[in-house]
């Protein structure tokens, strides 16, 4: 059995917004993400992961929801979100027993929505964000013929991906409308690993380091459908604003598409001088650029939701409350890593959850702040120990409004939307399971940008 070692790593979130150009770098440290393309990264907003991560048939005017670009035909003005996470981790192995935790600040996304039309239905976001991350330390050791043998396996990198997405919506916020949209972009990584054996207690053996270094980058496609049904409507007969019931179904999925790799591989004998620097001997192999593919799977996701709307103002139309529910899946036994299968699975995953607003209108923080509660249960795509992982997690956060809603002509919005993840990996059936916390900040900036103008 693996004996599990985690090493604190510190991440470096860097933003550099000019002219739409963002940069963006992670890491993370996790033995899971030894497999496949590594521990897969929550695409949702902050707000959704809230919800449970809830994100097929979610539209709300200050949430980019980038799961399901059918979503941007609801987008009523221009909107900036950044999001960070804070991740605590804490590993227990049964055989041997051991436990390890770790603590991480990820950057989760950079995304900017704009209206193009708001009146016909046209919208478009576009942004960065991680997919996936990789980073472990793992440590083997074994006694042959009385020998303490190591062997270390390491590994960094992950897949990031930078997209564009339009949307085009036919009806009237308020009433019965469907809504179509697609993401379409770049996807591009880096994965390096090494695989280091060392007799521990017989110095004349000299150490071995099996390294490789992959890049990869492709295009992806990413298609979705909202189809919402108004199923009812009341006027408040205090303040005359027009409240909707709205039952919302939506899809999308991400295609199967391949990634362009190139490798370099190397086998070397090393040895450690007195700082514990690496100090090569002896290159045995090495191979330089290495051409081959990476095949993605299609993932999709389908659910509904039915919310009451309140009409603030043309084409501005916010969630009172909002129930909604997920199903979320992807075909990973068909991936492959230069035609090699690896430790991975069909996974699929159940999301549920609910906002809600006491008074969009009130003066008091707390009534006019967006409260969020969900779970999300299902099966992980990583399949490290043949017995597959089960994936839990209840969530809640809050939406704090920094300024009330007021009227048509007054739009500009901050919210700062929090998310709080509890929840567990693996059961009594694996030898190493993992519980997780996770906090997440996400800032939200709106406003009406791009207005012809009326009066000189």
């Amino acid at each position: 059995m693996l004996s599990v070692k985690l090493t604190m790593r510190n991440s470096i979130f860097l933003i550099i917004a000019s002219l739409g150009f963002v940069s963006l770098k992670a890491q993370e440290n996790s033995p899971f993400s030894r497999y496949g393309i590594g521990d897969l990264y929550p695409q949702q907003t902050v707000a959704s992961r809230a919800m449970g991560g809830v994100s097929a048939a979610y539209a709300n005017p200050q949430a980019i929801n980038t799961i399901n670009p059918a979503s941007y035909g609801y987008i009523p003005i221009v909107t900036f979100d950044v999001g960070v996470s804070i991740d605590q981790r804490s590993l227990k192995s049964v055989n041997p027993l051991s436990a390890y935790n770790s603590a991480n600040f990820l950057p989760s996304y950079v995304l900017i929505a704009v209206p193009l039309n708001a009146a016909k239905g046209w919208g478009a976001a576009f942004g960065i964000k991680p997919i996936s991350r990789i980073n472990y330390n793992i440590e083997e050791i074994s006694y042959p013929h009385g020998d303490t043998l190591q062997k270390l396996h390491l590994g960094t990198g992950g897949l990031t991906q930078a997209f564009l997405g339009i949307g085009k919506r036919w009806g009237a916020i308020t009433k019965t409308n469907i809504s179509l949209g697609f993401n379409a972009g770049f996807e591009f990584g880096r994965r390096q690993t090494n695989n280091i054996v060392n007799y521990i207690d017989s110095t004349p053996f000299v150490k071995s380091n099996f390294e490789s270094t992959t890049s990869y980058n492709g295009l992806f496609f990413n298609p979705g459908i909202m189809i919402n049904i108004k199923v009812g409507e009341k006027t408040d007969k205090i303040t005359k604003i027009k409240q909707t019931y709205m039952l919302r179904l939506g899809g999308s999925a991400t295609l199967k598409h391949q990634l362009t790799a190139n490798m370099d591989s190397i086998v070397e004998t090393f040895n450690y001088d007195a700082n514990g620097a690496i100090v090569p001997i002896d290159t045995i192999h090495l191979q330089n650029s290495i051409s081959g593919k990476i095949q993605m799977p299609v993932t999709y996701t389908a659910g509904f939701s039915f919310s009451n709307v309140i009409n603030i103002a043309n084409n501005f139309a916010l969630n009172k409350w909002t129930i909604a529910a997920d199903y979320s899946a992807g075909k990973w036994s068909d991936y492959r890593f230069y035609g090699q299968t690896d430790k991975v699975i069909d996974n699929w995953m159940i999301h549920a959850g609910a906002e809600f607003i006491p008074d969009p209108f009130a003066l008091s923080l707390f009534s006019r702040s967006t409260y969020h509660v969900g779970f999300y249960t299902g099966k992980d795509y990583i399949n490290a120990d043949g017995n597959s992982y089960e994936e839990k997690a209840v969530t809640f956060g809050l939406g704090f409004s920094l300024r009330k809603y007021r009227g048509q002509y007054d739009n500009q919005q901050t919210l700062i939307n929090t998310s709080f993840e509890i929840g567990k990996r693996g059961t009594s059936v694996n030898n190493v399971t993992e519980g997780f916390f996770k906090f997440s900040v996400g800032l939200s900036l709106s406003d009406i940008w791009f207005i012809k103008r009326k009066y000189d």
